[in-house]
């Protein structure tokens, strides 16, 4: 949070400074500059600062709701832009590719659209120009709002996310300003450019409603800021040329709407009405309320004689009304598991999960059907201390240093009693479940020093050698996954029970070479010779690991029939816990401002992020700064977590990657539609109407 801060007030001063020395440049020829200015602004104009800065208020939110939403429902028309354009953006970033312009243009691309729009609205208003800073304010407000439909239902990603061989490099120019952008930026707001989009709504109000021609030089300064902006943001991997023509066209708009809109809403909203309207209400309170009484019944007059105009509002209510039910349900797809009652662990696999509770009377271990949500107590032994649970298709293993016990999920009701109960007495490490080519279940329990396969059917052990101490393993059908360390870095053997048949695979954690360099550069130190495997999960053909480099993890994905690796974490964030099945990874992962800063675990909290094995894009779930998240486990088209708050309050969590419409709330678009045939037909018939009135006339 501390570097975050610190980039974000270096670029806000520096905005605010270099506004402030601009303005003997651009102010207008008759005014004056003094102190006494700054102050009359605030007092004349803070109705104008509510309006723009209300925006600023709602981008978290809504920033916030488009990654829910881009999440959730995967609105990606990328592909669409990207066939207009092709690799048009690519070509300019290395046509004029240097060290200098990296600089330049990532402190361009911020400070200089912080001073353009902080000028463009501090100077109309510490200039008295009322008539410019009403249309000036309107405008920016109104950009703002036509962006907003877009950035929530036309996802278009940042092009150095997208096209192949392209780098953002405003996002990777330092950690400090990768983190920054990171938590402000969902990275799918590429259409339209707000960065085009405000000045130029700016300069076209002042363009036209300039009379006396007093701000000619602040627009010649516009007219250069938005042509060098135009660059920067291709430049940088950020913008497509689509979206600047994006941005000029809701400019456009907006002007065109301030010009219907500034005189009713300044009617109403002008600060001087204001003080005349308190001044007037604290000498008559009993005749201002008459008034206000008599305003709001008149307002109602239309209602009285419904016509065209209200018959559309009414559409256009059930219409927002429809679509604000569609986003909800689409935006709520996690669901809180009311029976895991402070959960310590759980795993899971298809339709099953496993959730270990404490409390007062011990510990209490339950098995839960995710599509009929029925749950069954877990049998066995009494746990002293909290076991540790790994799933498998139908069955499931409950142990801890010296005992094993083996579960297969079934249809009955009652209490789960284990298929059978093992224990040994050189410890386990950790517990995979195969299953050979007849189908029959088989347990690999890692020891120190060796590992054993336990036949589930019969209970035959077969015990395996191992070269070196394994920490980790994982398996999928008959091949079991089993970590390594060599002298060239970490290693994972991968072994079938069904024949002789093992690979050895070298992993590589290694990012590019350029954020290498900057992780470097910031003062950390990555051991990769040194670092080992803390985690590994497998399904099919894909295995998964976590690799420890040394001030964090990084989590690699490997093909194992083509041996390519993936590194599908942030190579800059810290990330542990991964879970694969039904084409998706879940990991959790950290946000660091300051990477150093790994150990501390309130610095920031564990978020849950899920790669797509199908089109390999990787995708963050959870948003709260307040909450952590633990152990997500992906099942079959779900995705769980343990939520543990502030308070230390731990929930199951359960996210459904499809797109459920609850039963009250598809009654009520059901009834929308329905009354939307008679209301259409109405307005039509009132608009037809009223031009066959005006015909006579």
């Amino acid at each position: 949070m501390v570097a975050e801060t610190g980039i974000y007030i270096t670029w806000v001063t520096g905005a605010i400074l270099i506004s402030i020395a601009m303005m003997p440049i651009f102010k207008p020829p008759f005014a004056r500059i003094s102190a006494d200015g700054f102050i009359d602004m605030f007092r004349r104009y803070w109705a104008h600062m509510i309006v723009v800065f209300s925006v600023y208020l709602w981008k978290d939110l809504l920033d916030g709701l488009d990654r829910v939403l881009m999440a959730n429902t995967q609105l990606d028309m990328t592909f669409l832009v990207y066939a207009i354009e092709g690799d048009s953006v690519l070509w300019v970033q290395e046509g004029l590719r240097s060290e200098l312009l990296d600089v330049f243009m990532t402190h361009f691309y911020v400070m200089g659209f912080m001073t353009a729009t902080f000028s463009s609205f501090i100077y109309p208003i510490f200039f008295d120009d009322r008539h410019m800073a009403d249309r000036v304010s309107l405008s920016m407000f109104w950009v703002y709002i036509l962006a907003i439909p877009f950035y929530l239902f036309l996802n278009v990603k940042v092009t150095g996310n997208y096209v192949e061989g392209m780098e953002t490099i405003a996002y990777d120019l330092t950690p400090e300003i990768h983190n920054w952008f990171n938590r402000i930026d969902p990275f799918t707001n590429g259409m339209p450019s707000l960065h085009i989009g405000l000045p130029f709504a700016i300069w076209l109000s002042m363009h036209r409603w300039d009379e006396d021609g007093r701000w000619k030089k602040f627009r010649t300064f516009l007219i250069l800021f938005i042509g060098l902006t135009s660059v920067s943001i291709v430049y940088l991997g950020i913008h497509w040329f689509v979206d600047i023509i994006g941005g000029m066209i809701i400019a456009i708009l907006a002007v065109n709407i301030t010009s219907k809109t500034h005189e009713p809403i300044w009617r109403i909203a002008d600060e001087r009405l204001f003080t005349r309207r308190l001044a007037r209400t604290l000498e008559d309170p009993r005749g201002s309320l008459q008034r206000t009484l008599r305003s709001w019944i008149s307002a109602l007059d239309p209602v009285r004689e419904p016509g065209k105009n209200q018959t559309g509002a009414i559409i256009m209510s059930l219409i927002i009304l429809t679509g604000s039910v569609i986003l909800w349900d689409v935006t709520h797809q996690k669901i809180s598991i009311e029976e895991a009652d402070s959960p310590t662990s759980a795993s899971g696999s298809g339709e099953w999960l496993v959730w270990i509770e404490e409390s007062e009377d011990g510990v209490e271990i339950t098995a839960g059907n995710v599509t009929s949500l029925t749950n069954r107590t877990v049998g066995g032994q009494q746990w002293i201390e909290t076991p540790e649970v790994v799933s498998s298709g139908g069955s499931f293993v409950i142990f801890n240093n010296h005992s094993v016990e083996y579960f297969e999920h079934n249809q009955e009701s009652g209490v789960l009693q284990p298929i059978f109960v093992e224990s040994l007495d050189e410890g386990i490490v950790d517990i995979a479940i195969l299953s050979d080519s007849n189908g029959v279940e088989h347990l690999a329990i890692l020891s120190p020093n060796d590992l054993q396969l336990v036949d589930t059917s019969d209970k035959s052990t077969e015990l395996l050698e191992l070269n070196t101490n394994s920490s980790v393993l994982a398996s999928s059908g008959a091949l079991v996954a089993i970590s390594e360390k060599s002298e060239a870095g970490p290693l994972v053997n991968i072994t079938s029970i069904d024949s002789d048949l093992t690979i050895s695979i070298p992993l590589d954690p290694r990012s590019s070479e350029r954020i290498e360099d900057s992780i470097m550069n910031a003062g950390t130190i990555l051991d990769f010779q040194n670092s080992t495997i803390v985690d590994l999960v497998m399904d099919s053909n894909w295995l998964v690991a976590t690799v420890d480099v040394g001030p964090f993890n990084r989590t690699v994905l490997v093909d194992t029939l083509s041996i390519n690796q993936t590194l599908i974490s942030n190579p800059r964030w810290d990330s542990s816990s991964p879970s694969i099945g039904d084409g998706r990874v879940a990991f959790l992962q950290v946000t660091r401002d300051d990477i150093l800063s790994t150990a501390i675990s309130s610095q920031r909290n564990n978020d849950v992020y899920v790669h797509e094995l199908k089109s390999g894009e990787t995708k963050q779930y959870t948003f709260d700064e307040e909450v952590s998240q633990t152990q997500p486990q992906i099942l079959f088209e779900r995705l769980a977590w343990i939520e543990i708050n502030d308070d230390g309050e731990k929930e199951l969590q359960l996210f459904s990657f499809t797109d459920t419409i609850e039963p009250r709330n598809s009654l009520l678009l059901q009834a929308s539609i329905l009354a939307m045939i008679p209301l259409i037909f109405l307005w039509t018939l009132q608009s037809y109407s009223i031009e066959k009135i005006t015909q006579r006339v």
